[in-house]
């Protein structure tokens, strides 16, 4: 007769993605892991199967919690100020702001590991089309150019909201950053 797992799950997947978060997945020991989670090796090994599927699994969990949330708060309020809270929830607007887990998970795994890259994209797509569909009420509303293509814009910017992630974790100024999103929102007009 199996046993019943005598631990939260997602309580054990959140504090796994925690971790990897922060220190990335290469960084991150096995034993680190057990204990940061609270979990036997035989208990690790039983419900996730190894490190690496732990990571997927951490990746899934951040892409139905964090990013879905983010996604969902694209759809309220008007459309203009829904993209300009998602770029500064996002990027933090701090030195200390944690980079989305799609882009370490891409930088770290995702040249060589195709089940990272697989869910990185599944992750970024999802949001490249909640951003278009935020352009397209945008269009719809009259805040945005009507003749705009609203596939390219969204495309362009999760590439500048990456773009700036990434300056902001060389610690380019927050004010230097907003700038460059009020560019970004001229781009849309």
């Amino acid at each position: 007769m199996a046993r019943l797992r005598e631990f939260d799950y997602e309580q054990v997947l959140d504090g796994a993605l925690q971790l990897f978060w922060r220190g990335g997945y290469e960084a991150t020991s096995l034993d680190g892991l057990l204990s940061e989670v609270g979990l036997s090796k035989s208990s690790f090994y039983g419900a996730f199967g190894s490190k690496h599927d732990m990571l997927l699994a951490s990746l899934d969990r951040y892409i139905e919690t964090v990013l879905q949330a983010n996604i969902d708060d694209l759809r309220r309020g008007s459309p203009r100020a829904a993209i300009i809270r998602s770029f500064e929830k996002i990027l933090g607007f701090q030195p200390t702001s944690k980079t989305c887990f799609l882009q370490v998970c891409a930088i770290e795994r995702g040249g060589h590991d195709q089940l990272v890259r697989m869910r990185v994209r599944r992750g970024l797509e999802l949001l490249e089309e909640a951003y278009r569909d935020a352009i397209v009420r945008g269009q719809e509303a009259g805040q945005f150019a009507a003749d705009a293509d609203a596939r390219v814009l969204s495309t362009f910017l999760v590439a500048n909201l990456y773009g700036l992630q990434v300056l902001g974790r060389a610690n380019m100024a927050g004010d230097a950053r907003k700038k460059s999103l009020a560019t970004i929102m001229k781009a849309l007009a």
